[in-house]
């Protein structure tokens, strides 16, 4: 999803998974949100859930 005031900032979220028994460290970012910028492009405005 794209948003801040210029909607040039690419949200992404992450998968919140049980590591696998023979990786226990692995995933220390599963449920993380991560905000992308400099992209180069933009969203464009979603009229509001029920307007």
């Amino acid at each position: 999803m794209f948003g801040g005031p210029n909607l040039d900032t690419l949200f992404v979220t992450s998968m919140a998974k049980p590591p696998l028994p023979r990786f226990p460290d692995d995933g220390q970012l599963r449920g993380s949100l991560f905000a992308i910028d400099g992209l180069g492009v933009r969203g464009v405005p979603e009229p509001r859930f029920g307007a």
